[in-house]
């Protein structure tokens, strides 16, 4: 749009570093009303790609791969803003990349590929360095190795702790590309929907040591 949005992200509170968080500043409820100031083109996109690669949603079960890629290339005919699109298609690349990591030692690169053909650019690179443990994309993104170790030690806490970081760090430079423009206010949307299934991932950590600790407590009797 021509005009930036000054006056909706003037109106977004401060988020903290989700990790640092110790709760949300603002609802959902508050956070919609706000984003009703969005001219509706913009509202559409933003909707579609909260869909397709928002943090809550990329967990959501059932999902395979290949609902991933058919989202995807829906989203794709309707999703015009490019720092948007660019997104997506860092999300996206992010989340092929995982699929290979999580799948490599239990399927066929044949039958990965026929998973995600389609959606991210490096699904057929993926595919041709199977038998790699980085698949050769080291040196593009330094995070695969770290991400291995935790996938293969089945700590998903440490793995959802980095990818939100890159994530966050990635939304923090799309804000300052266009501090007043919708770039900063997807940008938002996107950072706090990380804050959210942090905080919900804390809550539900703390529910369960709670648990433990009564447990502990009885069987001490």
């Amino acid at each position: 749009m021509a005009e930036p949005y000054i006056t909706l992200v003037s109106s977004l509170p401060y988020l903290p570093p989700f990790e640092r968080a110790e709760r949300s500043p603002i609802t959902r409820l508050r956070l919609e009303q706000r984003l009703h100031n969005l001219e509706p083109g913009d509202a559409k996109q933003l909707a579609l790609a909260e869909a397709l690669v928002s943090w809550r949603m990329s967990l959501a079960k059932p999902k395979t791969d290949k609902d991933m890629v058919i989202r995807y290339r829906a989203a794709q005919q309707e999703i015009s803003q490019p720092a948007l699109r660019e997104f997506i298609e860092f999300r996206i690349d992010q989340q092929t990349i995982l699929a290979g990591l999580r799948q490599s030692k239990s399927v066929f690169e044949s039958a990965f590929l026929e998973q995600v053909s389609g959606a991210s650019r490096w699904a057929g690179f993926i595919a041709s360095h199977w038998d790699i443990p980085d698949f050769k994309l080291a040196a593009v993104y330094p995070w695969i190795p770290e991400a291995r170790n935790y996938l293969e030690n089945n700590d998903a806490c440490s793995l959802d702790r980095l990818m939100m970081n890159i994530i966050w760090r990635r939304l923090g430079r799309i804000a300052e590309s266009n501090r007043f423009g919708f770039e900063a206010v997807f940008a938002f949307v996107f950072k706090w929907d990380i804050l959210q299934a942090w905080l919900a991932r804390d809550a539900v950590q703390a529910k369960s040591r709670f648990q433990e600790l009564i447990s502990e407590v009885k069987n001490d009797r």
